[in-house]
């Protein structure tokens, strides 16, 4: 694949919540699973919550969130973190009532690394837990 054709292409990070799990235990690092789209393109630790999403500097990112338990309801609330206040990508709340997602470009301006972000969930509406994933920012 292409350089251009790389950065072309936007990554979707589904979060995927045991509901159940993590409101009787009050904590999401054993009831959150992050999957993305990069494929071979090297992302790294699939399925658990501490996710490292390979990009690029101008690439755009898309999280969804969902539970896997009916009749509870997850949104991300917000993203705070290094990510977010080195400004290398700002994740702003986008779509639909049916379809939201939170969407953000990376903008390292040349700082090629890894970068932690936390990643808020609200629960119902009232309760809200956090987990802590990367992106690492390639050249």
């Amino acid at each position: 694949m292409e350089v251009m054709e790389r950065i072309m292409k936007s990554i979707d990070v589904l979060v995927i919540v045991d509901t159940q799990g993590a409101l009787t235990s009050n904590d999401l690092h054993n009831n959150v699973y992050l999957v993305d789209t990069n494929k071979f393109f090297g992302s790294y630790q699939q399925g658990q919550p501490e996710l490292v999403t390979n990009c690029y500097d101008t690439q755009t990112i898309n999280w969804r969130v969902m539970s896997i338990n009916p009749g509870n309801d997850v949104q991300i609330n917000r993203f705070t973190g290094e990510m977010v206040n080195m400004q290398v990508c700002v994740p702003k709340k986008l779509g639909t009532v049916q379809d939201t997602f939170w969407q953000g470009i990376v903008q390292s301006r040349g700082a090629l690394r890894r970068y932690q972000y936390s990643i808020e969930l609200i629960f119902n509406g009232t309760k809200t837990l956090n987990f802590d994933p990367y992106i690492n920012v390639r050249g």
